[in-house]
């Protein structure tokens, strides 16, 4: 699990990251992130997974808890400072660990908050 000073929590900021902020997609997954303005504290992601997604909620949780594991290994080399959301595609649902692991890690360096 992601820790706590790590994690997206309110609405607002969701919201206000996928409204203002760069996109960066791959085939399992839509990146968002912005760079907070006057703000020195840890990067802090969210992972969205709608009903949209599937109606079936072990469904959703099992993508959520993939996504949120693979960015819990790999918030040690993004920068502070930026907010960040993962929305998850629809392919994504049968792939395990490795195969999402994979897409981030190439993913991430194409990102300003990477490195």
């Amino acid at each position: 699990m992601l820790p706590k000073s790590n994690r997206l929590s309110s609405t607002y900021e969701f919201n206000k990251t996928r409204r203002l902020g760069k996109r960066v997609s791959s085939p399992l997954f839509d990146i968002f992130y912005l760079d907070i303005y006057n703000y020195d504290g840890p990067s802090r992601i969210g992972v969205v997974v709608t009903n949209r997604y599937s109606k079936i909620a072990p469904v959703r949780n099992r993508v959520k808890r993939v996504f949120r594991e693979v960015l819990r290994h790999a918030v040690k080399k993004i920068k502070p400072g930026y907010w960040i959301v993962v929305h998850p595609r629809k392919s994504a649902e049968n792939k395990g660990y490795e195969e999402i692991s994979i897409e981030i890690n190439k993913a991430l360096p194409k990102t300003p908050f990477f490195g």
